[in-house]
């Protein structure tokens, strides 16, 4: 098995970057804005696939242009492309 240095992996600048803390709040950078929003399900588009934030309470904390933050009880994450 040949390994690669980690400097020379493919990174492609359109892809979301997701940062949980836990199970009760999610940092989404490279959001392209918010397709749904309700307590228990929140959509949110990126380049190429919506993600889909499934649980109770959940709330935009904060949301700018290209990041936003869900905060609440998290169950579910689905990958939509």
């Amino acid at each position: 098995m040949k390994k690669i240095p980690f400097a020379d992996l493919p990174v492609s600048l359109n892809e979301p970057s997701l940062e949980f803390f836990s199970n009760r709040e999610v940092t989404v950078e490279g959001s392209r804005g918010v397709l749904s929003y309700s307590e228990d399900q929140i959509r949110v588009n990126t380049e190429g696939m919506t993600l889909c934030f499934f649980g109770r309470n959940l709330n935009l904390k904060c949301i700018s242009p290209s990041a936003l933050v869900i905060s609440g009880f998290i169950l579910k994450l689905e990958f939509e492309t």
